[in-house]
């Protein structure tokens, strides 16, 4: 996937953030989406499977959580960390 292909869903997601709280299949929904579209990119599926791991809820998510990790995933979308060596 093209960075700003990947850029433009994330904030295709972040439009849907409406109101207090979010249903949490919706986020997990998105996150996994999210997820398939990084393909090999593992600082991405990395903030990705921790968001997955720690969504917050059984039922609904807080929508402030779910933007923090949109903000942070379109951070490390546009900003990519290279590996040294």
């Amino acid at each position: 996937m093209d960075m700003s292909d990947l850029e433009t869903t994330i904030r295709t997601v972040r439009q849907d953030v409406d109101g207090d709280v979010c249903s949490r299949s919706r986020v997990m929904d998105a996150l996994l989406d999210l997820r398939l579209e990084a393909g090999t990119r593992t600082g991405i599926t990395d903030l990705i499977d921790d968001a997955l791991v720690n969504l917050p809820g059984k039922t609904m998510v807080p929508a402030d959580w779910w933007r923090d990790r949109l903000d942070m995933l379109e951070l490390v979308a546009v900003n990519p960390v290279e590996p040294v060596g």
